[in-house]
């Protein structure tokens, strides 16, 4: 039995969307890992936010704006998944080999984004990162606009510090 090769966005070329998933896949998958913080997990979530929105892809009447419904659907399921599992399991084992790292230009401000607690993470990488402005940063984190912004001070904060301040974060990140 001969077995096809799936790539991401890899459908026949007709479809919009698998021509969107194509040409936006490794830039998703980067926001996504600054979102998680995880090769593993960014896959994942990337690779569920996409399932989600297949189906609905015909009520996506502008081919510009999947993206938007795309990210939206990331951070969302994020933040469910990290509202169910707020605790860690401790195993015996070890885990797998660490996946293929996603390309991030700087390695010290992926570090300082991990350390930040997921909804600040979130924001951080919708504001700066997806170049997002604020409004939209608190719709798609389903937060008030107060509460974003409280989101993105405290997460500026924190990266100010742990980047001992060395460089102008804001031109760095976007």
């Amino acid at each position: 039995m001969k077995r096809e090769s799936v790539r991401p966005g890899g459908g026949d070329g007709g479809d919009p969307f698998d021509e969107f998933v194509a040409a936006r896949y490794q830039a998703l998958l980067r926001g996504a890992y600054l979102i998680t913080g995880d090769v593993h997990d960014a896959r994942d979530l990337l690779h569920d936010a996409l399932a989600r929105v297949y189906p609905k892809r015909s009520a996506i009447r502008d081919p510009q704006a999947a993206e938007g419904y795309v990210r939206t659907t990331m951070v969302r399921t994020h933040v469910s998944r990290w509202r169910r599992t707020r605790r860690e399991v401790l195993t015996s084992e070890l885990p797998d080999a660490p996946g293929e790292p996603v390309a991030v230009e700087d390695e010290q401000l992926a570090a300082a984004l991990r350390a930040l607690p997921g909804r600040q993470r979130a924001a951080v990488v919708l504001r700066y990162y997806l170049d997002l402005p604020v409004v939209k940063v608190a719709e798609e984190l389903g937060c008030s606009l107060p509460t974003a912004k409280t989101h993105l001070a405290r997460a500026m904060k924190s990266l100010r510090q742990d980047l001992s301040g060395e460089r102008e974060l804001m031109g760095h990140v976007g």
